[in-house]
């Protein structure tokens, strides 16, 4: 009897450390992402097609996404989410791991222009990929319907004297450098020389001139359009800015510029301390399905890889952002400009 009592005591105390094990193999994918991207009902059919539970951490900047990563060395994350121009940053840090390509099947259904990594800038280093593009938007320009026409088709309609005052500009040197340089016509719009940067700074001093407001918040410009005799608005916040204002009433159209617009583009990304890269991978392959790119699109008015939205069509140029040639010099030219009277 004492026999028998033994050998179920030591049954029980496998089957304690099979459930353990079984436990620890069953761990639950730890994701790192923007509101929007993890979504509630994706989660619940990603879980219940591979069985792989999930738990997610949303964040609210490109700061806070490199604080949680490098603060843990990769190891409290599974795959994250993060844009190409910050994601060189990670691979120089050895914070991140190659993607297994053919591990993604849904990759060979996206969009044409993010279907070939290699043309992607920023999501591949010395032949490897570390970046799987899943959602851009552009930043181009919202035009009120009832006061421009014909419909604009590049950025310098931004300077037409027909328009003094009725203008409104983002708050921000970078990108106010980077889009006037594409004006200009300049190649790179992130390293520009010394001559291209005075030749920038005078063409946005030309442009204060026709600007009512500079805004920084969306829903700023938003209550500054609803308020005042606004024609034009140079959309940092792209698809987003169109559909918050349409909501309320507001004529507004959207076009991406013919000298290109500048975009961001976001992309999973494998952390150095995954756990499953398997399951990682499976994630990201779940999340490149159609379903998931036009709810995507549908619910944040971003545009997704895998489905054509507003954001940019097949033959629109985007122009991804990158870091810039010296982020300290063009605020303090941007508040030069902006002091200009």
């Amino acid at each position: 009897m004492r026999l028998k009592k033994l050998f179920l005591s030591m049954v029980a105390a496998g089957l304690g450390v099979g459930l353990m094990a079984s436990t620890a193999l069953a761990e639950n994918l730890r994701v790192l992402a923007w509101d929007g991207y993890a979504d509630a009902d994706w989660v619940k059919d990603f879980t219940a097609a591979t069985g792989i539970g999930v738990d997610v951490v949303f964040i609210g900047s490109d700061d806070e996404i490199w604080a949680k990563i490098k603060g843990s060395e990769g190891q409290d994350f599974d795959v994250f989410a993060v844009n190409t121009a910050q994601l060189q940053r990670y691979i120089k840090a050895d914070l991140v791991t190659p993607i297994d390509v053919d591990k993604l099947p849904n990759q060979k259904e996206v969009l044409p222009r993010f279907r070939d990594l290699t043309t992607v800038s920023g999501v591949t280093k010395d032949g490897k990929v570390y970046g799987i593009p899943f959602c851009f938007d552009s930043i181009g320009l919202i035009y009120n319907t009832d006061k421009v026409k014909p419909a604009p088709t590049s950025m310098s309609v931004l300077w037409d004297p027909a328009y003094k005052g009725k203008v409104l500009a983002y708050d921000n040197g970078e990108h106010n450098f980077s889009f006037t340089a594409l004006t200009l016509g300049y190649k790179d719009p992130f390293n520009l020389t010394e001559e291209q940067m005075a030749a920038v700074k005078a063409k946005l001093v030309d442009l204060k001139r026709n600007v009512l407001s500079f805004y920084t918040t969306a829903d700023e410009a938003q209550q500054i359009f609803q308020n005042n005799d606004v024609a034009l608005i140079w959309a940092n916040y792209g698809q987003q800015q169109v559909k918050a204002l349409q909501k309320v009433g507001a004529h507004v159209a959207y076009v991406n510029p013919s000298e290109g617009a500048l975009a961001w583009l976001d992309n999973w990304v494998i952390s150095k301390g995954v756990h499953d890269k398997a399951n990682a991978e499976k994630w990201i392959n779940f999340v490149l399905s159609k379903k998931i790119g036009g709810e995507l699109s549908e619910r944040t008015g971003f545009g997704n890889t895998v489905v054509e939205t507003g954001s940019a069509g097949s033959k629109d140029k985007l122009v991804w952002l990158n870091n810039v040639e010296d982020p300290l010099k063009r605020s303090d030219l941007w508040n030069e400009i902006k002091a200009t009277p």
